[in-house]
């Protein structure tokens, strides 16, 4: 099976780095479809946007998880916003081309209590670890957790109550998280999860792309997942306000 993982992130940074809008045409299908909330329009959509952006524009990358036909981005984008955006990109790509794009992206924000950052941790897959058995753990957790709303989960899918945090409202630690979740559950703030729309794994790392709601208010919640030796250990995120599919610039729905 092809990696895509280079090709999509040198064509990524070719638009949003270097402003190459040319690669829209050599490395975008024709029927390219764009998912953003930021965009309409596909191809002329990304186009107008880097154009107008100008060469305030930047993008870092920090992560890429390859995964077949679908490659998740985990970076940072200057001049997209007044602030700098921080969270993921999943392309799909389709015969050698990108065929398909969704984001969640969030302001960045200071270290967290425990000094962590929304991109810092360890950045490259351990290709070692067994892919599908860390995708299938995930899933399995988060539809019981998340999902199912019973946050012991992050309990029984760790181990020693490690959880390294990146989310910028949280501290290191099992017992962090599930404080932080039932006290926004308790004042009617609680993170609701719907379903899971894809996931993309490589080695230990796993993202969720799913929907959901807070305060109910409709979110795009993309979170990346480390496992190791059978144990969840790490969390980054990105978790993003969406309007509803019949008020988006575009007709594609967001997920």
């Amino acid at each position: 099976m092809a990696d895509y993982g280079q090709f999509v992130l040198d064509t990524h940074t070719r638009l949003f780095h270097q402003h190459d809008t040319s690669v829209l045409d050599a490395d975008f299908t024709e029927d390219f479809v764009e998912h953003s909330p930021l965009v309409a329009g596909d191809r002329a959509g990304l186009k107008k946007l880097v154009e107008e952006a100008g060469e305030g524009l930047t993008y870092e990358n920090a992560r890429v998880i390859s995964d077949g036909d679908l490659v998740a981005l985990h970076g940072k984008f200057a001049g997209l916003d007044e602030d700098v955006l921080v969270g993921f990109d999943i392309y799909r790509v389709k015969d050698g081309k990108i065929a398909e794009h969704w984001d969640s992206l969030v302001p960045e924000a200071a270290p967290n209590e425990s000094g962590r950052t929304q991109l810092d941790g360890p950045t490259a897959p351990d290709t070692s670890a067994d892919t599908e058995a860390n995708r299938a753990l995930v899933v399995e957790f988060f539809e019981k957790t998340l999902v199912g709303g019973d946050y012991s989960g992050f309990e029984t899918y760790s181990k020693d109550r490690r959880f390294d945090q990146h989310s910028p409202d949280i501290a290191d630690g099992v017992p962090a998280v599930i404080d932080f979740l039932e006290k926004l559950r308790d004042a009617g703030e609680g993170l609701e999860y719907d379903r899971i729309h894809r996931t993309v794994a490589q080695g230990d790392f796993v993202l969720t792309h799913s929907e959901g709601s807070i305060a109910g208010a409709r979110h795009a919640y993309c979170e990346l997942w480390r496992v190791e030796d059978g144990a969840i250990v790490e969390l980054w995120d990105a978790i993003s306000e969406i309007p509803a599919d019949d008020q988006a610039v575009h007709n594609h729905g967001v997920f």
